[in-house]
């Protein structure tokens, strides 16, 4: 009979994971998303010319039946003149990965901008290996040096939790 165990399960030797990325922010507020639209007047049709965000997307972001990659809510922030946390509130202790969004930058675009693999930046962004250089990550983050090292203290938390079993 077949093993019917589908836990997960690393390989030997394999000491940590780095899960996948989410691509899509857990702090969009679609009740911030529709009173920045109504303070300035614009309706989802404006806001996606605006923003070059198809109509489709830009309503479903209204209702709640999706939440935008990082791209987009730098698109729907500018289009709306607001600030990208006006529309996505950081979270108590934001993740590296939560500053990251926040720039509307993937993960490739900011291993550029660091200068390192993307492999690399995946695994420091969630805490699974040491981040050298701090500066460079606040410059690349638009964010300070000790904001940086806080949120990959909480990175680093979060892998911790996740790998234990």
């Amino acid at each position: 009979m077949a093993n019917l165990d589908v836990t997960p399960s690393r390989p030997p030797g394999v000491r940590h994971h780095v899960p996948v990325t989410r691509t899509t922010l857990d702090t969009w507020d679609v009740g911030r998303f529709k009173e920045a639209c109504h303070e300035r007047g614009l309706t989802l049709q404006q806001v996606s010319v605006r923003s070059g965000i198809p109509y489709s997307a830009v309503r479903s972001y209204s209702w709640g039946g999706a939440n935008p990659t990082p791209a987009r809510l730098a698109q729907l922030a500018q289009a709306l003149g607001v600030s990208t946390i006006q529309l996505a509130p950081l979270s108590t202790e934001p993740t590296l990965n939560e500053l990251r969004w926040h720039a509307g930058l993937t993960v490739a675009e900011l291993a550029r901008r660091i200068g390192y693999s993307v492999s690399h930046t995946s695994s420091v962004l969630h805490g699974v290996v040491p981040m050298t250089d701090p500066p460079r990550w606040a410059k690349a983050l638009h964010q300070s040096r000790a904001a940086v090292e806080k949120a990959w203290d909480a990175a680093k938390e979060t892998q911790a939790r996740d790998d234990t079993p």
